[in-house]
C-alpha cells in the first residue's frame, strides 16, 4: 500500500504533506469559507476516483487511512476558522474601545 505512495513522491513524503497541510490552514484561515473547503473536496474526489478504479487492494486499511485524512483536513479547517472568528471579535473589540 506504501510503495504507490512511494513511488509517486520519492522520499519527499513528509514534506509534500507539510507542505499541502500548511496551505490547507492558510487557505483555512481566509475570510471566505470555501476556500478551505478546496484541499477537502480534491481529497474526497481523489479517494473516490481510487475507490472506482479498483486500484487498491486492501479495502479496510485503505478506507481507514482515507478517512483520517478527510477527518484531518477537515479539523485543520475548522481550527482555521475558529482562527478567523478569534481575529474578527479582536478586532471588534479594538473598535468598540477606540469609539468608547
Amino acid at each position: 500500500m506504501f510503495e504507490e505512495t512511494r513511488i509517486i513522491f520519492g522520499d519527499y513524503n513528509i514534506l509534500f504533506f507539510a507542505l499541502m497541510f500548511s496551505i490547507h490552514y492558510f487557505l483555512s484561515t481566509r475570510t471566505k469559507v470555501y476556500w478551505g473547503a478546496i484541499l477537502p473536496v480534491l481529497y474526497t474526489v481523489y479517494c473516490g476516483w481510487i475507490i472506482v478504479t479498483n486500484s487498491i487492494t486492501h479495502y479496510i486499511g485503505v478506507t481507514i487511512f482515507m478517512l483520517l485524512g478527510l477527518f484531518m483536513l477537515l479539523a485543520e479547517w475548522g481550527t482555521g476558522r475558529d482562527t478567523v472568528k478569534k481575529k474578527h471579535e479582536n478586532e471588534l473589540k479594538k473598535m468598540q474601545s477606540q469609539d468608547i
